[in-house]
């Protein structure tokens, strides 16, 4: 079973960073300590919510807090910000209401005469404590103390500031384990779904399919891309294209990128010159706007577009040469690759033996291949003028396409019927898909339904993360 905590990296929790005191100084730590344990108490005593029957303290979630803002804070500090304090209340509030859950889910263990085995428990309890163990070998390297006993206190003391005490490791392992078993009886109710059901579900993602696939050419390569995505509805012009992917020396297309990306960069500067002159134009044609702007004569921005053409002219060089360069890396494997295809071997077992691109080893790209179409978004510019060059079915490239991922040798696999998806072509998957989300949603609405059974009122305003005196 997964932990139910996140597994600590090299750095310590941030929390502990802020909220615990520096190296105890002193005659006796261990008794200042102990004073510590009893103010940290009182800090997170203050309840966070209130329900029939029961309430939730801050000492109660403060595992979960700490977990959750570790993540958010690592995330964040990837790009230089610290956790802003809208996200901090979003963390708050969540793990907050989600320990109001884990008391309705507890409930409904009993009232459905669902139990935890001793095994199971025992499984819980020694994933819990082993978890405990490692964050606690991770925060003793991050105290200083010599004496061994301090330390160990310390230690111990850095972690309950987290809330992170054998005794809530356990009891999120239980929770969790709780709330699968809930969900997966909860989720048996809905056994089957009717041909009315499933009909009704087809028509509904197909109208979502349409608008969605008709306004972004990506989002249908992404899920007909993927395992997990049933695709109702294609547009036009798409056709299916497997490739073998030979990947040059990292420098050699390294090189060839950053003249590709140079050379791009300056088209784009020469499209916006093109714009301001084109902009220039109109303004003058309203001369109120003329006056009361100022603008670059058209003379100085014609002057920027052609020393923009003339470098755009020795980039292109560069990136041709770059190009050459690829190919010339890969020549007697591509050589051999049209040698054997020459010869009449099956492009599937090139593709296995050649290929380097996993999306051509796993499903279900490796038996249907890529959707490529004129308007497509999601693939290198390069690769889908070579995919959309082929003029017939089973044609493959003559010559190698160079792409950001490398060399291509691309094959013309089959023309796409646009248009609506017969049911029937995805009846089965479909039907699991749509199962899987009427179970989904069936559970979160009798888990809001046991929630609000409780009566619950939340104080977000008491957690207290400063020093008591």
């Amino acid at each position: 079973m997964r932990h139910a905590l996140v597994r600590l990296t090299g750095l310590l929790i941030v929390l502990m960073l802020v909220l615990s005191g520096c190296n105890l100084i002193g005659v006796d730590p261990i008794m200042k300590l102990d004073e510590d344990f009893a103010k940290l108490a009182k800090r997170y005593s203050g309840v966070v919510a209130t329900y029939d029957g029961g309430q939730v303290t801050q000492a109660d979630v403060m595992a979960s807090f700490s977990n959750m803002y570790n993540n958010y804070s690592q995330m964040y500090s990837m790009f230089g910000y610290s956790v802003p304090a809208d996200m901090v209340t979003t963390v708050e509030e969540s793990v907050t209401k989600e320990a109001v859950e884990n008391v309705a889910i507890a409930g409904q263990m009993a009232s459905r005469n669902l139990k935890l085995d001793d095994e199971k428990l025992t499984e819980l309890q020694n994933e819990a404590d082993e978890h405990y163990q490692e964050m606690y070998d991770t925060f003793y390297a991050g105290v200083t103390e010599k004496d061994d006993a301090v330390h160990a206190k310390q230690t111990e003391y850095n972690m309950a500031v987290n809330g992170f005490t054998k005794d809530a490791l356990y009891a999120i392992e239980v929770a969790t384990a709780n709330r699968e078993m809930v969900e997966q009886n909860v989720r048996e109710e809905i056994a089957e779904l009717s041909d009315e059901e499933l009909k009704a579900a087809y028509e509904k993602k197909l109208k979502e399919d349409e608008d969605k696939y008709t306004a972004s050419a990506g989002s249908f390569e992404s899920d007909i891309s993927s395992e997990d995505s049933v695709v109702c509805w294609i547009p036009e012009g798409y056709r299916t294209v497997k490739h073998i992917l030979i990947i040059p020396e990292e420098e050699v297309l390294n090189a060839y990128k950053d003249a590709r990306t140079a050379y791009e960069d300056a088209q784009s500067r020469l499209e916006d010159l093109n714009d301001e002159l084109e902009e220039l134009s109109h303004d003058h044609e309203d001369e109120a706007d003329a006056a009361e702007e100022e603008h670059r004569t058209a003379e100085a921005i014609q002057a920027d577009i052609d020393a923009a053409k003339a470098e755009i002219e020795s980039l292109k060089a560069s990136m041709d040469k770059a190009a050459e360069d690829c190919l010339a890396a890969v020549k007697d494997k591509t050589d051999e690759i049209y040698a054997k295809l020459e010869a009449g071997e099956d492009f599937a077992a090139l593709i296995e033996a050649y290929g380097e691109d996993p999306g051509m080893q796993n499903e279900p790209t490796k038996t249907r291949g890529y959707y490529v179409s004129n308007a497509s978004t999601n693939w290198d510019a390069r690769f889908t003028e070579g995919a959309m060059s082929l003029e017939k079915v089973g044609d493959v490239t003559k010559t190698p396409v160079v792409g950001n991922s490398g060399v291509h040798i691309i094959r013309y696999e089959s023309d796409v019927t646009p248009g609506a998806v017969a049911l029937e072509d995805i009846k089965d998957a479909l039907y699991e898909k749509t199962l899987d989300t009427a179970r989904s949603d069936h559970y979160t609405s009798e888990l809001n339904g046991w929630v609000e059974a409780l009566n619950p009122k939340y104080s977000l305003d008491a957690f207290n993360f400063g020093e008591e005196g």
